[in-house]
Order: C-alpha cells, then sequence, then structure tokens
C-alpha cells in the first residue's frame, strides 16, 4: 500500500513538472514579398527574450521555447521592413513573407530611452546609420560616412584620426561628446576624449550607430552636453561566420615632399554559435598609410608688418615650424627669431592603426545573458589640438563584463591606457 501511494505521488509530481518544461518548436521559410526569394540572415527573435536565431542560406529557420502560446515572433533583416507575427500554434511549415523598407520610419533605436522603440516614437531627434547604411558608405570608414547625418561635425586632424561633435560644438576636442562602445566609454583616461576610431569598431563588426544630437546628461551624465553616439556591434548569435574585407587607395599623387603611398585596411570578423546557448566572436582591423605632410610656413609672426613676413624676415615664426617662435630684439638688427624646424622632421607620418577584440557570450537562459569582452587598440596618429602631438604606439585596452536580461543589465568595465612614445613635438 505504502509503495502504490509513493508511486502515485512520484507520478502527480512529474506530469506537472513535464507539463511545464514542454518545448515547442516552430520551424519556416522566409522570403522576400516582392521576388519571392528567400532571405538569408534574417533575425528572428521571441518577443521579451533575449533568444533568438537568423535564417540560412535558403532562407530556413527553427526556434523553440518553453513559453505557453501564444508566442510573438520579432522578424527583421537586413533592407526589411521589421515585423511582428503572433504564433498560436507551433509548426514546422511557417511560411513569413518581409518586404522591402524604403525608409528608416520603421527604424528600431534605444538610445533615447535606453529601451526599445520606434524612431518615429522617440521624445528626442535620433539619427541612426544601420547595417545597410553601413555597407554602402563610400568613406574609408563607417565612422567617417558619419558625417552623413544630421546634426554632426567631423573635423580631420590625421589621415587616420577623426573628431566627431555635433553641430555648433565643433572643435579640435571632443570632451564634452559622449562617445559609447556597446554602452562602454571608450574615452581615454589620460586625454579625457575619444581618439576619433582608433580604439572603436572595425566595419565589419559595427551593426549601427545612433546619434542624439544636443544635451542628453539626464540619462547619460555631464560628459554628455554636447550629444550622444552609441555605436552597437553585432551580436555574435545573429552574426556567423567568416568575413573579411580589404580597402586599398593611394594618396600624395603628385606630391612635391614625398612619393605616392599606398593605403590599406584590412578586416577579418569571424563568429560561431553552438546550441543557441554559447557564442563568439573576433575581430582583427589593421590600417596603414601615409598622413598628409604640414607644408604651409606662412610667416605669422604678430609683431612683424604684414609686408614685412616672408622668409626673409629676421624674426620669421613660420606656420607648421617649431623653435622659431622664440625670438629676441639685437641692437642694431632688430628682432631675430631662432632657427626652427619643419614638423616633416620631426613627426612621423607613417600612420597605423591595429584593434582586435573578442567576446564571449553565454545565455544563462532565455532571459538572462553573460558576456565578456576584450578590446584591444594600438595606433600612431597625428592630432592637433591645443598644440600639435605625434600619437606614437598609443594603446588601450579595455575589459568589460555584463549580465544581460530582458529588462535590466549590469555592467562593469576598466580601461587601460598608455601613451607609449607619445609625444609634443613644439615641445622638443
Amino acid at each position: 500500500m505504502k509503495t502504490s501511494l509513493l508511486y502515485i505521488i512520484l507520478i502527480a509530481l512529474f506530469i506537472p513538472f513535464s507539463a511545464f518544461s514542454q518545448i515547442g518548436t516552430a520551424s519556416g521559410t522566409i522570403t522576400d514579398n516582392e521576388s519571392k526569394k528567400p532571405i538569408s540572415g534574417a533575425s528572428i527573435s521571441i518577443k521579451g527574450l533575449l533568444a533568438g536565431t537568423i535564417t540560412d542560406n535558403e532562407g530556413k529557420f527553427q526556434i523553440s521555447t518553453k513559453l505557453p502560446l501564444p508566442i510573438t515572433l520579432i522578424v527583421s533583416g537586413l533592407g526589411y521592413v521589421r515585423q511582428e507575427i503572433i504564433i498560436n500554434e507551433f509548426s514546422d511549415n511557417i511560411k513569413l513573407a518581409l518586404s522591402p523598407a524604403a525608409t528608416q520610419m520603421d527604424e528600431v533605436v534605444v538610445s533615447a530611452s535606453r529601451v526599445e522603440e520606434n524612431i518615429m516614437q522617440s521624445p528626442v531627434t535620433v539619427e541612426k546609420m544601420d547595417l545597410r547604411s553601413i555597407r554602402e558608405t563610400p568613406s574609408i570608414s563607417f565612422y567617417e560616412g558619419l558625417q552623413s547625418l544630421k546634426s554632426l561635425d567631423v573635423v580631420t586632424s590625421g589621415l587616420n584620426f577623426k573628431s566627431i561633435n555635433t553641430r555648433g560644438f565643433g572643435g579640435i576636442g571632443t570632451g564634452r561628446f559622449l562617445q559609447l562602445v556597446d554602452g562602454v566609454d571608450n574615452q581615454t583616461p589620460g586625454l579625457n576624449f575619444s581618439v576619433g576610431n582608433l580604439f572603436g569598431l572595425s566595419d565589419l563588426d559595427a551593426e549601427s550607430a545612433e546619434l542624439i544630437p544636443g544635451a542628453a546628461s539626464a540619462l547619460y551624465g555631464p560628459v554628455a552636453f554636447n550629444g550622444v553616439l552609441m555605436m552597437k556591434s553585432k551580436d555574435p548569435f545573429q552574426y556567423q561566420g567568416l568575413s573579411v574585407q580589404t580597402k586599398l587607395g593611394v594618396n600624395h599623387l603628385n606630391d612635391s615632399y614625398t612619393d605616392a603611398a599606398a593605403l590599406y585596411d584590412l578586416t577579418m570578423c569571424y563568429a560561431k554559435a553552438f546550441n543557441n546557448k554559447f557564442a563568439f566572436k573576433t575581430n582583427v582591423s589593421y590600417f596603414k598609410g601615409l598622413d598628409w605632410y604640414a607644408t604651409n610656413y606662412n610667416d605669422i609672426d604678430q609683431n612683424t608688418p604684414v609686408a614685412s613676413r616672408g622668409a626673409s624676415n629676421p624674426g620669421r615664426n613660420g606656420l607648421n615650424i617649431y623653435g622659431d617662435e622664440v625670438a629676441q630684439t639685437i641692437s642694431g638688427i632688430g628682432r631675430v627669431s631662432r632657427t626652427g624646424y619643419e614638423e616633416r622632421y620631426l613627426t612621423d607620418y607613417k600612420v597605423d592603426n591595429l584593434k582586435m577584440n573578442a567576446a564571449l557570450h553565454y545565455r544563462l537562459s532565455d532571459n538572462l545573458e553573460a558576456i565578456y569582452q576584450y578590446n584591444f587598440g594600438q595606433g600612431t596618429a597625428n592630432y592637433t589640438g591645443s598644440s600639435r602631438f605625434s600619437i606614437n604606439n598609443f594603446t588601450l585596452q579595455q575589459h568589460r563584463v555584463e549580465l544581460k536580461g530582458s529588462q535590466f543589465f549590469i555592467r562593469a568595465y576598466t580601461t587601460i591606457e598608455n601613451s607609449h612614445d607619445s609625444y609634443n613635438p613644439r615641445t622638443l
């Protein structure tokens, strides 16, 4: 009797457990509404959950969940209108069609309120560069292509150094403009501003960039007085496989100071997911080129009349010539400046930039994901600020640990900087 009662209790406990742990699977095909061709790389996720999947080369997908029916699938693809489809029963023959997007009216942004919302319903103005715009930008990099966004100014300090700020606050520094990469402030601790994209995302790893022009301190703190640029990298669960990109160019054509020089940008990205639970990605990007020479040597000495300025002026203070700003008045001769050195003899115009990062993603559940990411950047560039700076082998490292849920996140990160051989040529 006792044995039979024990069996009954065990069966009673097992039945509801099995019922609640039952996994349902939905699978099917996603096609283009106009051409009827399958769409590869389309994203499918369950509304309210982090878990998702992508379509294969034949447009097929499969997604599983323990949630009870009905569920809502969010389907999106590059260049297509985002859709939400209610699934009332699990099936292996779901057929969905996406319509090509003509405008950005249906774009989803997160920077304005830190939650997903339609760009037209955002409480503030948000300019967005999506994945399609990043791929099609004619600029040497997507970061330089950001200048096509409204309300954004880009100041070029060198071949591989661009300073971004909002219109009306343009300048050689970006101390009051916040630049985030995956929610992490990527400004250097020593300079207190972001060094362009020397330590940011590569073209292949960038998914989107959102700009809030104007004050955004309520959400992002006092550093965001001029605005916020939020760049988001690709999720290895949704963007898998190997991608390689090569860009080649040439500059200094017909230059009297040097021969024509080649510049190139090489990028590789690889991502892989396992059983929709664990995923990793790694990115390597390398840029090399010859920077523009500062060859304007006009006499700007304020103590000499304009008509008397020039190469024959004993008190000459030439632009981009360092050391001749020191002058002394000699009896019977007048003002005589010290012999200076042209910048090209003090600065290395061979610039380069190496960026590497790796990330590990683990889904603890459908609503909880743990992330560790490591970023490394090293670069040589020329920066014009209050003075002229030669940034040599400057390195920046970042470690990010994040626990992300559907309605919250906990993030911690650290930034490590080393200026190495950087110097101010004016003070030599």
